[in-house]
């Protein structure tokens, strides 16, 4: 079945390759053969007609040769016509016949010896109109007849005979323009029609390498995506194409692939650490409560681990917040009320609720003493969110003994904000560490609260505001966040 459907692909592509290419040949082809068709015509017209004019020039010089005078109906003279006519006629496959003032038929080819010098019917029959006739004793034409005066579609010459000073008729010459003209169109459509031949088959060979080398690669490449679709992400596509577009493709699919596996990675991740984050709290209250059911606890002893238990519930609580705040800023639902505000009491106000933690593992804090008031254009709530993060995170991981240092500076339209800590984030980790559900140090991840979210949401807090954040560390020294802010 799968063979099937990749036969089925390329046969459709090649299809639509070699129906366009056919196309576009049979329409060049045909604009080209009609241009040829025109031009041969007027060609061919130009040729016929100053023949027919030459050689009635030929029968009328015959005729001054007479010396008729003005007698052009004397039986001799219309017997010489009529074998001047005949011979002129025959040699040219032309129709010459002699006219006098009248319109009157003089001499035709078919008036002989035989026929009593009696003109045919079709000669006898025909009449030149007045029209014609001032034409041809003003000087003759010639002309191309589409009606039916001399049947239709004819070349037409006329010459007149001019005797002295007089005008004694008028020699006549007509030749089917449609029947002489026909072979030459024919041989025309013929080569044509074999070129285009020729073509379609150059055009199959063509198309047929060139979709073989599209499709192939495209072929595999669908077979790579479907993997994907499947989220085996292990699987790449080549990307040693010789047409430059493929390859860039491929790789376009690959680095896909990558961030995918990388997404996938996260989640997983993310579900191995909430669900621990999650269990290791609700056993802890679990256990607590009902130890004091049951009696397991002592009275004496129940407020301290109700403490324990109220400190597992707020670190519940903070979990879901982050989870709810991850989902409203993906979803679009966080905008932003920027205010006016001093930036500088907001982080020593931040700093406050991790006063106990800070005593406990006896951390220096340097920097508040050098904070001037900075005034920044920003959401004071989102902002109290990303400092938060922020003294959460280094607090988190800065060694007993270490130290904290805070540092504001200001630029003509910004306000920098510098959180640095002692401790170090290896340089790979770095590059991630504003991923989602990306956890730095995951040997010890599990005795680290959160999920791997806060550093992410300060980002896109950052972000939201027109800033960036950055985070810089130098190894077994510190680790320092940076973040800006319209002023």
């Amino acid at each position: 079945m799968k063979a099937t459907g990749k036969s089925h692909h390329k046969n459709s592509i090649f299809r639509r390759y070699f129906a366009i290419t056919s196309l576009i040949v049979a329409g060049a082809l045909i604009m080209l053969g009609l241009v040829m068709i025109i031009f041969t015509a007027s060609q061919w017209w130009n040729e016929k007609t100053e023949a027919l004019s030459a050689n009635a020039t030929i029968i009328v010089n015959s005729i001054k040769d007479l010396d008729i005078h003005t007698n052009l109906e004397d039986p001799e003279n219309i017997e010489h016509f009529a074998e001047t006519l005949e011979i002129v006629s025959q040699a040219t496959q032309s129709d010459f016949f002699v006219i006098n003032n009248e319109g009157k038929l003089v001499a035709c080819k078919e008036m002989n010896e035989e026929s009593g010098f009696k003109p045919c019917d079709y000669h006898a029959n025909i009449e030149i109109t007045e029209d014609f006739l001032k034409r041809a004793k003003a000087g003759g034409f010639m002309d191309y007849v589409g009606n039916d005066e001399f049947g239709l579609g004819n070349f037409v010459v006329a010459v007149p005979i001019v005797i002295g000073e007089d005008t004694v008729g008028t020699v006549f010459g007509v030749e089917d323009a449609i029947a002489g003209l026909l072979p030459y169109i024919l041989s025309i459509l013929k080569t044509f029609f074999y070129s285009w031949i020729v073509a379609l088959f150059i055009s199959f060979l063509i198309t047929y390498f060139l979709t073989r080398g599209i499709t192939r690669p495209l072929m595999e490449m669908e077979e790579v995506t479907k993997h994907f679709a499947k989220g085996e992400f292990q699987h790449r596509a080549n990307e040693n194409y010789k047409r430059g577009y493929l390859s860039e493709f491929a790789k376009a699919l690959n680095t896909m692939a990558d961030e995918l596996s990388i997404e996938e990675e996260a989640q997983r991740s993310f579900i191995a650490n909430v669900s621990h984050e999650l269990k290791t709290p609700m056993t802890t209250i679990s256990g607590f409560i009902d130890g004091i059911l049951d009696g397991t606890i002592p009275p004496e002893k129940q407020k301290e681990y109700l403490t324990v238990v109220s400190k597992e519930i707020r670190r519940l609580s903070r979990i879901v917040v982050s989870m709810l705040n991850l989902s409203k800023i993906e979803a679009g639902e966080v905008n932003i009320t920027p205010i006016r505000y001093d930036i500088s009491a907001q982080i020593f106000e931040t700093l406050l609720p991790f006063e106990q933690i800070i005593d406990s593992k006896q951390i220096r804090v340097k920097g508040f003493e050098d904070l001037e008031p900075m005034i920044v254009n920003a959401d004071r709530d989102l902002i109290q969110q990303v400092i938060y993060n922020l003294f959460d995170n280094a607090v988190k991981f800065t060694p007993e003994g270490g130290e904290i240092i805070v540092k504001t500076e200001r630029t003509d339209t910004r306000t920098i904000v510098h959180i640095r800590n002692t401790g170090t984030v290896r340089e790979e980790e770095l590059s991630r560490i504003f991923e989602r559900f990306y956890k730095v140090d995951k040997s010890r991840s599990y005795d680290i609260k959160g999920v791997g979210l806060g550093l992410y949401i300060v980002k896109t807090i950052v972000n939201m505001h027109d800033g960036e954040i950055k985070a810089t560390s130098i190894d077994g020294q510190y680790v320092e966040f940076s973040f800006d802010l319209p002023n």
